[in-house]
């Protein structure tokens, strides 16, 4: 008789909790974003872009590499003052030098995280219709679990429907900046 009242407020307790299961889909942000067809083709307009620069920086390099020997050859002829104005004359193009690339990586930087950006903002569109849709109640980034079946991955499904989009992935030429 214990055993069978037992049973009966067990059943009764499990039975009072919600029976509806949480939907649960998962999602690989970072994959969808590097592999976007756009977002692949942004990525190679900007290399493009930079190569254009990069000749510049070599040449800048190249002549500070000559000024520096200039410098050591010149130390057993020039006096001291005029070694130190040449010194100070090559740290000073190497600072401006140094600050100029500095400015363009950070340049090219900023507009990469802008095309990510758009294209993130794209997804939680896209992320948010499905979940309407489908009626999911949790939407988990690839990042934040450890394993999940295939059958809840919504990946493939949300990166054909960006692919749909078209995506106005413009990037600012570093000349322009």
């Amino acid at each position: 008789m214990i055993k069978f009242n037992i049973l009966v407020i067990l059943i009764v307790f499990f039975s009072s909790f919600n029976l509806n299961a949480t939907n649960i889909v998962v999602i690989n942000i970072e994959k969808i974003i590097n592999e976007n067809k756009t977002y692949i083709e942004s990525i190679k307009e900007i290399e493009i872009n930079q190569n254009k620069y990069l000749d510049n920086f070599k040449n800048l390099e190249n002549k500070l590499e000559d000024f520096l020997k200039e410098i050591e050859n010149s130390k057993l002829i020039l006096e001291d003052n005029e070694i130190n104005n040449m010194i100070a004359e090559y740290n000073n193009n190497l600072n401006e030098f140094s600050t100029l690339v500095d400015k363009f990586n950070n340049h090219y930087n900023s507009e990469v995280v802008k095309i990510r950006n758009i294209i993130l903002e794209e997804l939680i569109i896209l992320i948010e219709k499905y979940v309407k849709n489908n009626n999911v109640d949790i939407v988990l980034d690839s990042n934040n679990y450890l394993i999940a079946s295939n059958a809840i991955n919504i990946t493939t499904e949300i990166a054909n429907e960006l692919n749909k989009i078209n995506l106005n992935l413009d990037f600012v030429d570093f000349e322009k900046n």
